[in-house]
């Protein structure tokens, strides 16, 4: 699994505001870091030495956005670094 968190200022909301809702969902696609499908920002992550980039090495996937901005982004996937 590939795990990021960063919070985005420009996703928060008053869960009173909105029917008490605390946290939502938005698809990232094509790998991440502005691919056309996705929904939302997500920063941009190279490893340099990857024998097959992140959008072949990892699944996309939903990413939580909580109410006060915070962004959780879980995929799955093997990273295969080259020595």
């Amino acid at each position: 699994w590939f795990r990021l968190v960063w919070v985005a200022p420009r996703l928060t909301w008053k869960p009173e505001e909105y029917g008490n809702l605390t946290k939502t969902w938005f698809w990232i696609g094509e790998g991440g870091a502005g691919g056309e499908t996705s929904e939302i920002w997500t920063p941009h992550v190279k490893l340099w030495n990857l024998e097959t980039g992140l959008k072949g090495s990892l699944e996309d996937a939903y990413a939580r956005v909580s109410y006060d901005g915070t962004v959780w982004w879980s995929r799955p996937g093997h990273l295969r670094p080259t020595c």
